[in-house]
């Protein structure tokens, strides 16, 4: 820890603000294992977070240290009205820690350097207007590349040294926290989709929208879909994103939902997913799906599921087939 204010770290920290205000779902899914640290180290804190979009409130509904999210519309200068009250209201509050959690974040040096707080904390830049606010200061240099990691390796540089986690990343999970309840209704939703015969047999989900090049063509999904037709032992699911177009035409039965949390209880009810580098990945990761995670443009060492029964697969050129080879080896 390299403190450019002088920090008296023996003072109570009973209220924290973390600072990521992105609308991106995989990136609010990205900070759950900072928030459950912060848990663990300050059991008694109140922690606020600092978000944009809707994802937040329902990513962190069973957090029950966070007290309040506040975000910022997902189309900021579309709605300048509110932003400036989101912005007054944050100028208003104290915080004991202000964390900017990501290296770079224009927008999360901005907030840590308008919000009061007694500890303001971050990765250094390397430039002297924006690495003077902070009191605790960390080199980016020692940040592990993937995205879950680097904000608990701030926290620990900062404060915990001793605890600084080792390149496997042992330990380290995305956590939605669902209820029991929120998983029987996600088992409701896909036996109801599937047929109660599903639960006898391997239940493969398949999410066949991304964004960009991290997109595969419906006719790449579909050769997959012909591979596991011949096995009697699998029923196929789509999960269909939020705009309710199924991706694959009804070939297999769909399943769509807008509410967050049962959309990470059904994808966690399946037997695995098979799903392109995205929000919902994270989402299935985070609720404790088996996740077969297929990246094209993007690292998995930066972005792949975290759980230790899930993989990663660069698959940019690769086949249908040899996806589907991939998905009988993982199961």
């Amino acid at each position: 820890m390299d403190g450019l204010e002088s920090a008296d770290n023996s003072l109570p920290v009973r209220r924290i603000a973390v600072l990521r205000p992105n609308h991106r779902l995989g990136n609010t899914l990205l900070l759950t294992p900072l928030v459950r640290e912060l848990e663990a180290r300050f059991p008694d804190a109140e922690i606020e977070l600092v978000a944009a979009g809707v994802a937040a409130g329902a990513v962190f509904r069973q957090f029950t240290q966070v007290t309040a999210v506040h975000a910022f519309p997902a189309a900021s200068y579309r709605h300048p009205s509110q932003v400036l009250s989101l912005l007054l209201t944050l100028k208003r509050r104290s915080f004991d820690m202000a964390i900017d959690p990501i290296p770079q974040s224009r927008s999360g040096r901005f907030l840590l350097g308008m919000i009061r707080a007694r500890e303001r904390v971050g990765y250094r830049w390397g430039v002297p207007g924006r690495d003077r606010m902070l009191t605790h200061a960390v080199d980016p240099a020692t940040a592990p590349s993937h995205c879950a990691e680097s904000p608990v390796h701030l926290l620990h540089a900062a404060y915990f040294p001793d605890a600084v986690r080792d390149a496997n990343r042992a330990g380290l999970t995305l956590d939605l926290r669902l209820t029991e309840r929120e998983r029987r209704e996600g088992e409701r939703q896909l036996t109801a989709v599937l047929g109660s015969s599903s639960r006898h047999r391997t239940r493969i989900g398949i999410f066949a929208h991304a964004t960009g090049e991290k997109c595969y063509p419906a006719a790449w999904w579909r050769k997959i879909v012909a591979y596991f037709r011949r096995q009697t032992s699998v029923q196929l699911v789509e999960f269909v994103p939020i705009d309710g177009r199924p991706r694959l035409d009804g070939e297999i039965p769909a399943l769509h939902t807008c509410d967050l949390r049962v959309l990470g209880a059904t994808l966690a009810a399946t037997s695995i997913v098979v799903i392109a580098d995205g929000g919902v990945m994270h989402l299935a990761d985070a609720a404790g799906a088996r996740v077969l995670g297929l990246f094209k443009t993007t690292e998995p060492s930066r972005y792949g599921p975290c759980r230790s029964m899930s993989q990663s697969l660069m698959a940019r050129n690769a086949s249908p087939e040899a996806v589907a080879e991939r998905i009988s080896a993982v199961l």
